[in-house]
């Protein structure tokens, strides 16, 4: 096994150990999870969501400012 795979196999491992992690840590149902409705749950327990989204607004966002030039155009 060469270093380089062993590197981005540990580093694949490391990821979705960490990915388990933290879905079980949002993904555990509330203690009242009969009560209420779904509104509440929905917009309540979407915090990761949210912030997912935010950053791929974020990163088309930049990923667009980063193809215009830059300065001013200048006539021909």
């Amino acid at each position: 096994m060469s270093r380089e795979y062993a590197i981005w196999a540990s580093a694949a491992v490391l990821l979705l150990t960490v990915g388990l992690l933290v879905g079980s840590w949002f993904l555990t149902p509330p203690d009242n999870a009969g009560v209420g409705s779904f509104r509440q749950w929905f917009w309540g327990n979407r915090s990761l969501d949210l912030l997912v989204h935010v950053g791929l607004i974020l990163t088309g966002a930049l990923g667009i400012a980063a193809l215009l030039p830059w300065g001013r155009e200048e006539d021909i």
